[in-house]
């Protein structure tokens, strides 16, 4: 028989050969005989086929291409450079350090891409600067998506400077990244929207945003700008921005969508905006969250618009109830848990009825006991109660001078849980029937 390990010259060289005749099986030390391994794909291949002129896509899709490095980025720049006939890049899911974002940034500036898609790749403010600044006169890109980063102050100013001067720019997404401080990131952000006449939709959600001057400068904003798609989500945004926001939707003239989900919305506040919104001629979608309820008045409110304007959409989650929820319990509640663990105990033979007890505190002269002698009297009754349980059940029924109602605890006991006095049985002597 031949060996594995043998090599046969007599067999044809056409034969394919494979990558690894061998595995080890991680659930045994054995070596078996396995398939073959497919041979892992070089991500300069696709490069060069359109180098060659093999194919010329309008897109080019590296998307969780974690052997992305500086030499693959230079590589890549010098395609988008050559064929500007790309006009869709996504990176998405790599992790471009700011090198890579300094090469693509420079060869973005000089191509035809129009569509970037740059979300979960870990760029850091620096790089966020960098590309933004790179970007600042690119006369073709339409549309960037950098949600999902580390994007912060200086990132901030620099995406104010790029809206400042960009003429083709329709959508920008800057989800999910740090752009919080108010008076050196985000206002200069929004500031730089004003005059802008081709943006249509800004995603700011998932970014931390509060403040007064926040509101100020994005009313500011929005109102001299071609903005028709606002997103504010999960911003934790209080009844001040809120306010400004209402604001803001009754001055524009071109807002189509707001979506406002996850925030902190007053009752006074939702109903602002939601009579801004069927009463303003462009709006035609306000979202409030698909987890938000509303209260009755909001909810008569959308019914109406609904019925007078049935374009329009409000979306929500759904409609809290006129009643209030019924108040916790305390003294009941624990009295449940006490008498759960007087008729369920580790041994059978341990199985008491507490209604039992209660029938004594009731019978008894003396209704106010001690705390210790409430605790022995548990005792004797043989219930094992936690000391956390005891503290509790004490506290909840403490009269003045620190002593225990035992009148009190049997009547609200023996009021939900009627219990029948026990039959005493008398042992017989020997001798007598």
């Amino acid at each position: 028989m031949t060996s594995k390990l043998e090599v046969n010259v007599e067999e044809d060289i056409s034969r394919k050969i494979q990558v690894c005749p061998y595995r080890v099986s991680s659930q045994s030390s054995v070596v078996d005989d396995a398939e073959e391994f497919a041979a892992l794909e070089d991500p300069d291949r696709r490069l060069e086929s359109v180098e060659t002129g093999d194919e010329k896509p309008p897109t080019i899709s590296e998307c969780r291409n974690r052997l992305l490095n500086v030499s693959l980025a230079r590589c890549l720049g010098n395609v988008l450079k050559e064929l500007q006939s790309i006009l869709h890049l996504s990176l998405s899911f790599n992790t471009l350090d700011d090198d890579c974002i300094g090469v693509l940034g420079d060869a973005l500036s000089n191509s035809g891409v129009r569509l970037l898609e740059a979300a979960h790749c870990q760029i850091t403010d620096r790089g966020g600067s960098l590309l933004f600044s790179a970007l600042l006169y690119s006369d073709c890109v339409q549309m960037l998506d950098v949600s999902w980063n580390h994007l912060d102050t200086a990132s901030g100013q620099a995406i104010g400077r790029f809206l400042s001067t960009q003429k083709t720019l329709k959508v920008l997404l800057l989800a999910g990244n740090h752009l919080y401080q108010e008076l050196q990131c985000t206002v200069p952000l929004l500031l730089g929207m004003i005059g802008n006449k081709t943006l249509e939709l800004l995603d700011l959600s998932w970014n931390g945003l509060r403040g007064e001057e926040l509101g100020r400068a994005l009313s500011k904003a929005v109102q001299q700008s071609k903005l028709k798609c606002l997103k504010l989500e999960c911003n934790m945004l209080s009844e001040v921005e809120l306010s400004f926001v209402v604001k803001l939707a009754k001055k524009s003239e071109t807002l189509v969508e707001l979506w406002l989900g996850s925030n902190v919305f007053e009752d006074t506040v939702l109903v602002e905006l939601v009579r801004t919104f069927m009463r303003h001629p462009t709006l035609l979608v306000l979202s409030l969250g698909p987890f938000q309820f509303i209260p009755q008045t909001v909810a008569k409110l959308c019914r109406i618009c609904k019925r007078k304007y049935p374009a329009k959409q409000i979306i929500y989650q759904g409609v809290l109830r006129a009643k209030p929820a019924r108040p916790v319990d305390v003294q009941e509640m624990l009295l449940e848990r006490s008498r759960f663990l007087a008729q369920k105990p580790k041994k059978a033979k341990l199985k008491r009825d507490l209604g039992h007890l209660m029938l004594q505190f009731g019978d008894a002269e003396t209704t106010l006991l001690t705390r210790e002698e409430f605790a022995l009297a548990l005792k004797r009754f043989r219930v094992k109660l936690d000391r956390a349980l005891l503290e509790a059940l004490m506290d909840a029924f403490e009269a003045p001078k620190k002593l225990v109602d035992t009148g009190a605890m049997a009547l609200k006991y023996l009021t939900k849980h009627p219990t029948e006095r026990p039959i005493v049985k008398f042992a017989k002597r020997k001798g007598q029937k």
